[in-house]
């Protein structure tokens, strides 16, 4: 026995050697479903399709209940993105009451849509691996450096030239700059050699109605802290745009007027952190508009958007030069003044202000005329019959 049972262990750690239980011996790998699907799901999706809710009837929670679909039928079908209704609710546009997740909830990043498309696209597997779920250009960007402050001396350069230049916000060293006053000026060479130097300290770049063409665009895309820029009314086309490219952090962009077309949207699709985009007086199709609506989280302005409803509507004011005259005591009584206008001013008398001389109660306009009264009580008086 003591033989068997060591010829046994020499086998063992042969077989170790060799690697045939290395394997076995090694945790397991999670697979894509449970490494990135699952954790989408459960934060976007489970708190109203998940064990304790099932809106709809749907469940997401695991593998079976995905399979198992909702009311409205299945809720992917396997290989093919487009056919999946779970993809299709997602893509709707914000405002439509079947987009998924509802507009007051968070929305599924660029980054989780991508993935959910490709791990349906590639059979909706709940075990093993799937390549490429994650587009490099949609991870999640690194934590920003901090922005050193600008040469006093550069921004002095750019008010010389009259170009607007102040933060983005109070303790910022991040700058708004804006060529709205040297507009026919604002060339590319110009832009390029006031910015060059700036270029870290760049946000908010305004150049509309500026005669800014490829060179611009092209010098935009060095810009690594850009967030928002505005080339409304500018000759910017689809070649120009192209430049820009897939840039990490601009989250706004105005086009309006430009002659970007169709050919732009993917490139427009392709900006990990877009959030807003101008595009009225643009060449863009329904289609077109229709792709970039159903981008979670971005919001697209063609201004096609209806007129806002009037809620309420004040009544027209009404102008007169007529002073109210103010309501006097009943006659008879004692304590009545016995004047409608004051006697300093000539004004309608407020009750409030009075005084009392030789019987009779004189009333004022305001509490400084009582004390012009006192200096020469009997000229004011004399303005008055005795009695009234």
């Amino acid at each position: 026995m003591k033989r068997a049972a060591l010829a046994s262990l020499l086998a063992l750690l042969v077989s170790c050697q060799s690697g045939e239980t290395r394997t076995a011996l090694a945790a397991p790998r999670a697979s894509a479903y449970e490494a990135v699907i699952a954790p989408i799901l459960a934060q976007r999706c489970v708190g109203c399709h998940g064990a304790e809710r099932a809106k709809g009837g749907l469940r997401l929670h695991t593998p079976a209940a995905i399979r198992a679909g909702g009311a409205s039928g299945p809720s992917i079908v396997a290989g093919d993105s487009a056919a999946s209704e779970l993809l299709r609710r997602v893509h709707l546009p914000l405002a439509d009451d079947e987009h998924m997740p509802p507009d007051e909830k968070p929305q599924l990043a660029a980054s989780e849509l991508f993935a959910l498309e490709r791990w349906i696209a590639a059979g909706a597997p709940f075990e093993g691996e799937v390549e490429g779920l994650v587009a490099p250009e949609l991870e999640t960007p690194a934590e920003p450096k901090p922005v050193p402050a600008a040469d006093p001396a550069l921004l002095a350069r750019l008010r010389a030239e009259l170009v607007h230049v102040q933060p983005i916000a109070i303790g910022s060293t991040s700058l708004w700059i804006d060529f709205a006053a040297i507009t026919p000026r604002a060339q590319d060479a110009l832009v390029a050699d006031l910015l060059s130097p700036l270029r870290p300290q760049v946000a908010e770049l305004a150049l509309a109605r500026s005669p800014v063409g490829a060179g611009t665009l092209a010098f935009c895309a060095t810009l690594p802290g850009l967030t928002r820029l505005d080339l409304r009314d500018t000759r910017v086309g689809d070649a120009e745009f192209a430049l820009l490219g897939a840039h990490p952090t601009v989250e706004e962009l105005v086009l309006a007027r430009t002659a970007i077309t169709d050919a732009s949207v993917e490139r427009l699709l392709a900006l990990p952190r877009l959030r807003h985009v101008y595009l009225w007086g643009c060449a863009l199709s329904a289609e077109s508009l229709a792709r970039l609506r159903s981008r979670p989280g971005l919001a697209v302005d063609f201004g096609d958007t209806p007129d806002a409803v009037i809620a309420q509507v004040e009544d027209a004011p009404k102008f007169t030069s007529d002073l109210p005259i103010p309501d006097l005591p009943p006659a008879g009584d004692p304590n009545a003044p016995v004047n409608a206008t004051c006697p300093v001013t000539g004004s309608p008398i407020n009750p409030k202000y009075t005084r009392t001389f030789e019987g009779r109660v004189f009333a004022f306009c305001c509490p400084n005329c009582p004390g012009e009264f006192d200096s020469d009580p009997a000229k004011y008086a004399a303005q008055f019959p005795s009695s009234r």
